[in-house]
């Protein structure tokens, strides 16, 4: 049997055992990286893997798609040989360049492009829309309260151009150049590409930006794919000028098939986890569980006398919160390692450090 476990899952893992016809016991060694391949989904909670040629039923409230290539580290050979989840592989087609993403999020290529777009000569016409609607996004958090502030950030995010520009073709909602040229507008995706054609950029923040683009949206389909998580950078500007970006990633809860419904499993919580370094108070994250209208949430901070702020204004958020009609039932601070807590969220898509699998012969 092999057990799949998966740290945000506490009590889920999927558990493995051999086929029929698979009566040879699998070999495995410390440290060896292996492949599962997931082969058929078989009902709602079981799937046909293939590791080193040997079959295994596996049952999961974890959703395994058919055809995905799961990556494995031995870890333990005995007593009971255990392997560690690293993560899902990709084909080349869909391969997501980490490094485009983690330099761009280092670099802050939405601050360049606020701050340096005016470098490359565009036109008033093109140049303007664009840099009121990178204002608009950066400055939505402290402007704006509306229910609908994050499908706007995610809306004009450059995540779905392609899907808008699918969407308005079929339904022939184009009626011509104005119309086209509205779309772009509010799209940072497709502003982005399209100054690179007037520019004729060879290289340069204006093509990174794209690939980093690019490489969030193939990251987010692999996320929503293997356990429905998405994420999301958020270009903050502050009123005084200071232009940081945040990080978000938000864990759907978890669905199974009902003959031809979907239904949370178990009626799982949503999570939403926000990174966000300051230069004065370092890096921060929230992580907030959200089943319903009941939250408990935790801070990570890399400073002490942070800490205590944090702590001081827990009572106000926790009122603040209340007003909305939530009920909080525990919110904690804790003061952790800077490379902790500033470590990407993007990580917890592509790797799960946590994640074990135990075999059982």
């Amino acid at each position: 049997m092999i057990e799949i476990h998966y740290p945000l899952y506490s009590k889920t893992k999927i558990s493995l055992h051999p086929e029929a016809n698979s009566k040879s016991l699998l070999k495995l060694f410390k440290n060896e990286v292996v492949e599962g391949k997931v082969l058929q989904t078989l009902s709602s909670n079981n799937v046909s893997l293939l590791i080193k040629g040997k079959r295994f039923i596996a049952r999961s409230y974890v959703p395994l798609q058919e055809g995905k290539i799961l990556s494995l580290k031995v870890e333990d050979t005995v007593p009971i040989p255990t392997l560690k989840l690293l993560g899902m592989k990709f084909t080349d087609s869909n391969a997501v360049n980490i490094s485009t993403i983690l330099s761009a999020i280092k670099e802050n290529l939405w601050r360049s492009a606020f701050e340096n777009i005016h470098h490359y000569g565009l036109p008033k016409e093109a140049l303007s829309p664009f840099k009121e609607m990178i204002h608009d996004l950066s400055m939505g958090l402290f402007l704006k309260s509306a229910p609908g502030l994050l499908w706007e950030l995610i809306d004009k995010s450059g995540l779905n151009w392609e899907a808008k520009l699918r969407k308005v073709l079929l339904e022939k909602k184009i009626g011509g150049a104005a119309d086209l040229n509205k779309l772009i507008q509010s799209d940072l995706k497709g502003s982005i590409s399209r100054f690179l054609v007037l520019t004729d950029e060879e290289g340069g923040f204006l093509k990174r930006f794209v690939s980093a683009i690019k490489n969030i949206q193939l990251l987010d389909k692999f996320g929503l794919e293997q356990d429905r998580k998405i994420f999301l950078p958020i270009p903050m500007q502050f009123p005084d000028g200071f232009f940081t970006l945040g990080q978000l990633l938000i864990h759907l809860p978890q669905m199974e098939k009902d003959s031809d419904t979907r239904k949370r499993i178990d009626e799982n919580p949503f999570r939403i986890t926000f990174l966000l370094e300051l230069s004065n108070l370092g890096p921060l994250r929230a992580d907030l569980v959200i089943n319903g209208k009941e939250i408990k949430g935790r801070f990570l901070i890399a400073k002490e006398e942070v800490k205590l702020f944090i702590k001081n204004n827990i009572p106000s958020l926790i009122n603040k919160l209340k007003d909305k009609g939530f009920t909080v039932r525990s919110i904690e601070c804790h003061c952790k390692d800077p490379e902790i807590v500033k470590q990407s969220l993007i990580r917890e898509i592509i790797q799960e450090e946590d994640s074990a699998i135990n075999l059982v012969a």
